[in-house]
């Protein structure tokens, strides 16, 4: 197992990187390849089976921009054929889109990957609590963010989202999840906190029956945070 993490230096915010220390502990004889800001993503030259990409700054994420750009169609090769499977959290699922346009109506251009961009709105910020459908699974956490991501169809949406804001604000739909892209606003370290996305994750890697480290307590937490979404008027402080 290769698991490649990028830019982990400056993609670390809210506790995102909670999700590397949970996966370093499913699978402790995996190999973890941190790729930094001036190096070409080990991904695009080598069999990896899961690549992450965490939440950032806006001004970092216009580094990030600036450093992917000059591969742009390797990436794009590498997202439509390749066997990784992409994880993407936070405002990195935005790198993904047609372009990100600024508060004062510039237009950054992204990879175009996907059929969608991405518009901020600082210094306005979306805060939220989110409860989200996915198949049969209740996915449970928060967003903090500028952007709002506009394009994403039910096709495309991760989840559906019975609590909080939508990818976009005005829409139910959350994240994105194509051929072996899987992205989503919700923050914090999301695979601890919901096992059976974990889970779920884990099985496109291959593996047909996961466990979680300290299963038990994982599913304890969950079900104590998914009881606490049924308190009337409960909201993000």
């Amino acid at each position: 197992m290769i698991i490649e993490l990028l830019y982990p230096r400056m993609c670390c915010l809210y506790g995102d990187k909670g999700n590397t220390i949970f996966l370093q502990k499913c699978f402790p004889d995996a190999e973890f390849v941190f790729t930094e800001l001036n190096d070409k993503p080990y991904f695009l030259d080598n069999n990896v089976d899961l690549c992450c990409m965490y939440s950032m700054s806006e001004p970092n994420q216009e580094k990030a921009l600036e450093r992917l750009m000059p591969l742009k169609e390797e990436l794009k090769e590498a997202f439509e054929n390749s066997n990784t499977q992409f994880l993407f959290l936070g405002n990195s699922m935005e790198l993904l889109g047609k372009y990100i346009e600024t508060e004062d109506g510039y237009k950054i251009d992204a990879l175009d990957v996907l059929d969608i961009y991405s518009v901020r709105h600082a210094p306005k910020r979306f805060n939220s609590l989110i409860r989200a459908k996915m198949e049969d699974i209740t996915l449970i956490g928060y967003t903090s963010r500028f952007s709002d991501t506009f394009g994403i169809t039910e096709e495309l949406a991760l989840c559906k989202n019975d609590v909080g804001l939508g990818s976009d604000a005005k829409s139910n739909l959350e994240g994105i999840l194509t051929k072996n892209i899987i992205g989503t606003y919700l923050l914090g370290p999301l695979l601890p906190s919901n096992p059976d996305f974990a889970k779920w994750l884990i099985k496109r890697l291959g593996i047909e029956s996961p466990t979680l480290p300290h299963e038990d307590v994982l599913y304890t937490c969950y079900k104590t945070k998914l009881n606490e979404y049924n308190i009337p008027d409960l909201e993000l402080n």
